[in-house]
């Protein structure tokens, strides 16, 4: 019988087993340093510059605040699924400042004149709230609007900021000058300052702010936590170094530039993708790394060309992983409208221009290919993308998921079986539901998730993946892995196996292997526009647009269409139909389905009578084709 004691325990113990001793260390003083600093504020951090700071002109930064100012610009006129994005300047600013309306996380707040930064009126607000009021990057709608009362109302949030935020009182360690906050904060200044200097007055304090807080940053790096984090610091660091032109930036500009080399070396895969595995950070890093290429251009060539080179790397990942409809898959931690849209992203980088029905991925318009660890077949404007890599990395599993084997579709440019996104950072039901097995597309066995994930962003117990075998047989384009996330209930093998035609149909087998009595349960989350019609025993009927696909299971089973949640950004989820197909048995279990469409002439029948070698026979007018599993069952170390 687990008790919580034991579950604690265990908990603590692959928490000190996977994370790095030195990562430990690091926490361990920065908690520390944290409550100390608490006490007496900031310190030696509270006095300003002793010698004159100013900016210094560079084309780098004018690239970036263009960038910046052309997604802003998206927003407002509606382009790239602004309604999926924070505020536009109208609703921040109105016809004037004050007052103060913004919207973060789908959740609209009027602020006070002068603006509460510690949210005392309001103390319900989340911490990743606060944080995005302290992110500023509303105000970047500013600089797209580019009218009199929007710029003015600009510099006053910053004014308003700088005058209530000092570092002599230690309330604003927690979220105002909270390092990860600092980093997102000074490229907007930066790009604000780039695209519209503040009235002479106001200048001093602005870049005597951003030098106290470039210092802070670099005292202050997150070498803890690591990650998207640490890059994030990096690239602010970098941008300021860049920026003022006084003597501690060629320091931070080194300090940045050492940590930047390794930082891009494990974060970086050597596919493209980034090492948490999750797009909408890849997109953040992406765009973080294209930040950092631009600024440093003039003052540190090595690092330029390093960023630049790595930048291209992260683009072409990037485009081979989009949907049709030029968004990202919903993979781990990630929704829409947190980060510049991917053709923004890819614009930048040179790989593709116009707008998001322009990015298109380089693959053939028909066929299967690896990108790394993923699997991804292209039949014109459908796609499937098999996720056979790591839920993220064992030291790091803050935005992983219970989801081996999980995958995304689309069927003739739109959204069918999708992964269920990420609509909360608090330790909530929400979160908790997300982050599960039940949320996406992959076998779950006896009702447990495949790794535990407990708090907000911790993992326990966890499950790796087998390398993935594809290949191509009379016309089907196949692939398959397997993983070993559920040998502590006695099953050491699931396994996933995909079948791809151009034209149809598609085929999919599950299977797993152990001993003992078992509940399977195969779920398929259908994007919330789909509407699913249970047409016989194991039949079901998809209703996408003006067209019916007709999804078919091929194994004993009860199969029932349920209710699920679809969580496409922060704070938002709607109702989406799950099909479930359901079996208890002792034996070793093979489930499977083939999607065809509607009037399709066709039949796949499952041969599972030696588990060692399964077969799928695939009939339709133009004859049969026998396709065989290979590697099914393949026997994991653990």
């Amino acid at each position: 019988m687990i008790t919580n004691w034991t579950r604690k325990a265990a908990r603590g113990w692959y928490l000190v087993r996977y994370h790095r001793a030195s990562q430990l260390m690091r926490r361990v003083v920065s908690i520390a340093r944290r409550r100390y600093e608490a006490k007496r504020g900031g310190g030696f951090y509270a006095s300003g510059p002793v010698g004159k700071t100013r900016a210094r002109a560079c084309a780098g930064f004018e690239r970036i605040a263009r960038a910046r100012k052309e997604e802003a610009g998206y927003r407002l006129r509606g382009i790239h699924g602004s309604e999926e994005c924070r505020g536009g300047t109208r609703e921040v600013f109105g016809d004037s400042f004050p007052p103060l309306t913004v919207r973060f996380l789908n959740v609209r707040h009027s602020l006070p004149d002068p603006i509460d930064w510690r949210l005392e009126c309001w103390p319900e607000a989340s911490q990743l709230w606060r944080f995005h009021l302290h992110y500023h990057e509303f105000l970047l709608d500013a600089a797209a609007d580019g009218t009199e009362v929007a710029l003015r109302g600009a510099w006053d949030v910053v004014e308003q900021w700088i005058e209530n935020n000092r570092l002599s009182d230690p309330r604003v360690l927690f979220d105002a000058w909270h390092p990860y906050c600092i980093s997102r904060r000074l490229p907007v200044w930066i790009c604000l300052w780039t695209t519209s200097p503040p009235d002479e007055p106001l200048r001093k304090q602005v870049l005597d702010s951003l030098w106290m807080q470039a210092r802070y940053l670099a005292g202050h790096l997150e070498r803890d936590l690591g990650g998207n984090h640490l890059l994030e610091n990096l690239r602010a660091l970098i941008l300021a170094g860049c920026f003022l032109d006084c003597p501690e930036a060629e320091g931070w500009r080194h300090l940045a530039g050492r940590f930047l080399r390794d930082e891009l070396a494990e974060q970086i895969l050597p596919h493209g993708e980034h090492f948490e595995r999750s797009p909408m950070y890849h997109a953040a890093m992406l765009d973080a790394v294209l930040d950092i290429r631009d600024a440093a251009g003039e003052l540190m060539l090595e690092t330029a060309a390093l960023a630049a080179e790595s930048a291209e790397k992260m683009g072409g990942f990037l485009r081979e992983v989009l949907h049709p409809d030029g968004g990202i898959p919903l993979l781990g931690d990630s929704c829409f409208g947190e980060t510049p849209s991917p053709a923004g992203l890819l614009g930048r980088t040179g790989v593709g221009k116009g707008g998001p029905r322009s990015v298109r991925p380089t693959v053939a318009k028909r066929g299967g290919q690896c990108c790394g660890n993923y699997w991804i077949y292209r039949d014109e404007e459908s796609v499937v993308l098999l996720d056979a890599g790591p839920v993220g990395p064992d030291h790091l599993p803050a935005h992983a998921h219970a989801d081996l084997l999980t995958f995304e579709a689309s069927f003739r440019g739109s959204r069918l079986f999708v992964d269920s996104g990420v609509g909360s950072y608090l330790d909530d039901d929400d979160r908790r539901y997300c982050r599960s097995t039940a949320a996406h597309n992959a076998l779950e066995i006896d009702g447990t998730d495949q790794c535990d994930m407990w708090s907000k962003f911790r993992m326990g117990y966890r499950g790796w993946p087998s390398g993935l075998t594809v290949g191509e047989t009379a016309g089907f384009f196949w692939a398959g892995a397997t993983h070993n996330a559920y040998r502590r209930l006695g099953v050491p093998n699931v396994g996933r196996w995909f079948a791809c035609r151009p034209g149809g149909p598609w085929i999919c087998v599950d299977w797993a292997v152990g001993k003992g009595w078992h509940r399977y349960t195969n779920r398929l989350h259908l994007y919330p526009e789909v509407v699913a019609e249970q047409t016989g025993d194991s039949e079901v009927a998809l209703k996408l647009e003006e067209r019916t696909l007709k999804l078919r299971f091929f194994a004993p089973g009860e199969v029932a269409i349920e209710q699920g949640w679809y969580y496409p950004k922060m704070g938002y989820r709607q109702s989406a139909a799950v099909v479930c197909w359901r079996a208890s048995t002792r034996r070793p279990v093979v489930c499977g389905w083939a999607l065809t469409g509607n009037d399709a002439a066709g039949n796949a029948d499952l041969d599972a009578r030696d588990i060692r070698d399964l077969r799928i026979r695939w009939t339709d007018p133009d004859g049969a084709t026998e396709l065989r599993l290979p590697g099914a069952p393949c026997t994991l170390r653990f």
